[in-house]
């Protein structure tokens, strides 16, 4: 197992410069995860996966979500879908594929968790749709609702 590195460990490898600019990148790369997972938009994807035909792969659920909400879903500066925004979404550890919502039925084919109800996840959330894909009160309606 690898020991965690500190902040001399950066320093001594790559000077301050190449440092502040990892950590201006991580910084970045976490506001972006912050804002798609408060904005709501997990919602819609939610909702639209529920409405195609079962399972479905990562680039199905793109352009559907593109076509009902494409200035978001959408490629700035092309009329295509972002499937990196469906990507943001899905994965990671408060994603909704880690939250039991999404189920991964093998690689790049998934479906939606049986009985997920998004109007229940709504009101599951104390804090509104921002908490969508933080809040383990998400987690445990759609462990409740999973077969």
């Amino acid at each position: 197992m690898a020991e965690e590195r500190t902040l001399w460990d950066y320093l001594e490898e790559g000077g301050k410069d190449e440092y502040d600019e990892r950590a201006d990148r991580e910084r970045s790369r976490r506001q972006t995860f912050k804002r798609l997972r408060a904005s709501g938009h997990w919602l819609t994807l939610l909702r639209v996966a529920r409405t195609m035909p079962q399972p479905f792969t990562l680039n199905d659920v793109s352009v559907a979500v593109w076509r009902a909400e494409p200035e978001f879903f959408g490629m700035k500066g092309y009329p295509f879908p972002d499937n990196h925004k469906v990507h943001y979404i899905l994965y990671g550890s408060r994603g909704l594929i880690a939250k039991g919502i999404i189920l991964r039925v093998r690689q790049g084919l998934f479906r939606v968790a049986e009985g997920v109800d998004p109007e229940e996840l709504l009101r599951a959330e104390p804090d509104g749709p921002g908490a969508g894909c933080e809040g383990d009160d998400l987690s445990a309606t759609a462990r409740r609702s999973s077969p």
